[in-house]
Order: structure tokens, then C-alpha cells, then sequence
């Protein structure tokens, strides 16, 4: 069992409530080129960058093109599309559209958490940033994650840890950006196999001129020592909405 990735489709299967993100953001070596040494991460002086940035306010027609790379052999694995489609109190409603999955749905609350994605349901939201983001801010949550009409495959049961990190420089192929890292420790296991345990490492390069990550890096541990997803995902594009 792995980890749900909040940016990307996942897939559900008996043993695994989300087939996760070996189709989203995080990265290594082994025989393909490493794509943390694509990205050129450099840390950068936070003097004259402000000190917290708020909450992005996302817009009807907002769009991101993200690919997404095995670390281990530096192949392409998927292709994403994101738009947002509808805008509401409560967040908002994004279209997507994977090379690999075919198209899905996406539901985001007011700090970008993933609060459904697909036929996943996160309990509450996945607490990926929580805004406005400051350097050394820290927060956790409890997450519960379900595949909505299949009680058989049990809960994903996940406490999450959260950093922020600091400003780095990170090249992807949309361009360079100054981003603001989050860092994410994730420890989860599932409630129907009580040998389904493990612990996640996630970063997120997030940069307010796009609205969004322009990279992200997961690797995913059974039992704290197996890797099962070592991904990352980087911004192809992005286009404003009206």
C-alpha cells in the first residue's frame, strides 16, 4: 500500500487503497539521469523575498501541464493536465486529464488541500500547505482516505508532519522559478491489513507567479524500508484564467 499523492490520479486496487503517484512529484539514480540534478536546487537568501505569502486565489480557466518521471530511470511515466473549472466558497473544482488514468475530477478546499480526487476521499482535507506559508512554519493533521463506493479495500490512515523549509531555485521545464519548499513526512497504515504500514517523504516547490507547485518529490517506504514510488513532477506550463 502507498500513500495517496495529492497532485495526480490514483489508482485504487485490492490491496492498495491508492495506487499512488508513481505518476507525480519526488525523485535518485539508478541507471537514468537524476532529476534532482535537472532541477539545479539552490538555496536561496530570503532578503528581499517576502516574508509569508497568503493563499493563492485560484481562477475559472487557471491551467498546468505537469510530467511526471520515475527517479530510478528517468523515463517519463505520465502526463497531466489540470484546469480549474468552478470556483466556490468552499474551494475549488478542477478538470484533469492523464495520459496514463484518462480524465478525472478534483476537488481542492481554500488552501489547495485535496479534499476528493477522482474516486478518493480525503477526511479531512490532505494537509499538504496551510497558508499563508512562512519559513520554519509547522503544522500536522490526521488524515482518513477512502475509495468512495469500496468500503472492502478499508481506510488509509495517514498522520502528516509538515515543514517549511525555505526559498530554492528550481528549474523545470516551464522555466526557473524561486519557490518556497515544503517538506512532508507522512507516516500511514491501512485498517484491513495490519501489515500494510510504511512512511512517505514528500517536498513541494511551491511559487506564487503560477499559483501552484511547479515540483514535487515523493518517495514512498513499506514497512519503513521499501521503496515503492520514487516520482517526480514538474510544470510543463501553466496559463492565467480571466
Amino acid at each position: 500500500m502507498t500513500a495517496p499523492d495529492p497532485l495526480l490520479p490514483s489508482h485504487a486496487s485490492r490491496r492498495s487503497i491508492l495506487r499512488v503517484l508513481a505518476v507525480a512529484p519526488l525523485l535518485g539514480a539508478c541507471g537514468g539521469p537524476s532529476v534532482l540534478t535537472q532541477a539545479d536546487l539552490r538555496p536561496v537568501p530570503p532578503e528581499g523575498l517576502p516574508r509569508e505569502l497568503p493563499a493563492p486565489a485560484l481562477r475559472v480557466g487557471d491551467e498546468w501541464r505537469y510530467a511526471t518521471r520515475s527517479v530510478l530511470t528517468g523515463l517519463t511515466t505520465d502526463e497531466i493536465q489540470l484546469r480549474v473549472s468552478a470556483v466556490d466558497a468552499e474551494g475549488y473544482a478542477l478538470a484533469g486529464q492523464s495520459q496514463a488514468a484518462g480524465a478525472y475530477e478534483v476537488r481542492f478546499d481554500r488552501d489547495l488541500n485535496p479534499v476528493r480526487n477522482r474516486n478518493v476521499a480525503f477526511e479531512p482535507a490532505y494537509p499538504r500547505y496551510a497558508f499563508p506559508l512562512a519559513i520554519d512554519k509547522t503544522w500536522s493533521g490526521e488524515v482518513r482516505t477512502n475509495v468512495i463506493g469500496a468500503p472492502d479495500q478499508g481506510t488509509l490512515l495517514q498522520h502528516v508532519r509538515a515543514t517549511v523549509h525555505g526559498w530554492e531555485r528550481v528549474t523545470v521545464p516551464a522555466g526557473i522559478f524561486t519557490a518556497l519548499r515544503i517538506d512532508l513526512a507522512v507516516e500511514w497504515r491501512v485498517s484491513v491489513e495490519a501489515s500494510e504500514r510504511g512512511n512517505s517523504t514528500e517536498s513541494f516547490w511551491y511559487a506564487a507567479s503560477v499559483r501552484n507547485a511547479v515540483f514535487h518529490h515523493r518517495v514512498d517506504f513499506v514497512q519503513g524500508r521499501i521503496v515503492t514510488n520514487n516520482i517526480a513532477t514538474e510544470l510543463k506550463w501553466f496559463h492565467s484564467g480571466a
